[in-house]
């Protein structure tokens, strides 16, 4: 059963509050929420399909979650991004406004591409089409206008440039922009890089991040300046 537009419209009016996920999930079996009670969904959004969202994460006005889509611990999205399809997002990451995630695609192979001719001429189906699965890592900040495509991986760390389109996967810490995106540098030399992948600063809980306030208010040169952590 598909969710009816005036109750959509009713739940993006009033940001999901906490009390109506479960009668959702019982009354419409397209619906899957779960939702941490820590999250905080601003008006104006839209979730549909099956979503995930983690403790203290926070969606901005306009945001359109349509699909498998799971966001993990104190990630931000801010205002009017969209993500379609099956999408996974890390920890800790920055997604700037009117970001586009696009897991899925119009099938090219026959005739016609619309989906809309399939379904309101013929009664019939044009099923979309997907390279796979798009997956960002931790600590991630992505600027603004970008466009994810299909089957992409972004590595734990990475910088993408504002207005890009990302075709193809990025390398934990990697700055990439363009159209399509490419590396244009890396946020640290190759050591730190390492050392801060072995960390995995992002799993730890928050008293240990307290702990090691010195070390995320210092700025990484080398390994040295990573001794003193936990």
């Amino acid at each position: 059963m598909v969710l009816p537009t005036l109750v959509e419209r009713s739940l993006s009016m009033l940001g999901y509050p906490a009390a109506t996920h479960g009668v959702l999930n019982r009354r419409f079996e397209s619906m899957d929420l779960n939702i941490a009670p820590s999250a905080r969904i601003s008006i104006g959004c839209l979730l549909r399909r099956q979503v995930e969202l983690g403790p203290h994460t926070r969606l901005s006005r306009g945001c359109v979650l349509d699909g498998d889509v799971t966001i993990r611990k104190r990630t931000n999205l801010e205002p009017n991004c969209d993500l379609v399809g099956e999408v996974d997002i890390g920890k800790y990451c920055a997604i700037a406004r009117e970001t586009k995630f696009q897991q899925t695609n119009h099938k090219t192979s026959k005739p016609s591409m619309q989906i809309r001719f399939y379904d309101e001429v013929l009664d019939s189906e044009l099923p979309p089409t997907a390279d796979g699965p798009i997956t960002v890592g931790n600590d991630v900040w992505i600027g603004t206008r970008t466009t994810i495509l299909s089957g992409v991986t972004i590595g734990d760390g990475a910088i993408i440039g504002a207005g890009s389109v990302v075709t193809d996967d990025v390398e934990p810490y990697a700055v990439a922009a363009g159209v399509p995106a490419e590396r244009i540098g890396w946020r640290f030399p190759e050591d730190v890089r390492e050392r801060l992948l072995e960390l995995e600063w992002w799993d730890w809980d928050e008293e240990t991040i307290r702990e090691n306030r010195a070390f995320f208010e210092r700025e990484l040169h080398g390994t040295d300046d990573l001794v003193a952590v936990r």
